[in-house]
C-alpha cells in the first residue's frame, strides 16, 4: 500500500501544488508540509488524494457561454 507521500510524489508528476489543492479542497499549505515531511495526513485529506490518484486528469467540459439562437 502506497503513503500519502508517495500518492502525493505521483500526483506532483503530472499536477501542481496548487491543481492538487484546488481540486481536492486541500490547502496548499499543508500539502507543502507533506511534502516536506513536517506533517502527517489526517484521514479525510488523505481519501481526497487518494481519489485524486486515481482520476489525476481533468474531465473535460463543453465551452461556456455557447449557446444557439434560437431561430423564429
Amino acid at each position: 500500500m502506497q503513503s500519502i507521500s508517495e500518492i502525493l510524489r505521483g500526483l506532483r508528476e503530472t499536477l501542481s501544488q496548487s491543481e492538487i489543492a484546488r481540486r481536492t479542497g486541500i490547502s496548499q499549505s499543508k500539502l507543502s508540509r507533506w511534502e516536506s515531511g513536517e506533517i502527517a495526513a489526517g484521514a479525510d485529506d488523505a481519501l481526497k488524494l487518494l481519489a485524486l490518484a486515481k482520476h489525476p486528469t481533468p474531465k473535460k467540459q463543453a465551452p461556456q457561454g455557447h449557446k444557439e439562437a434560437a431561430h423564429g
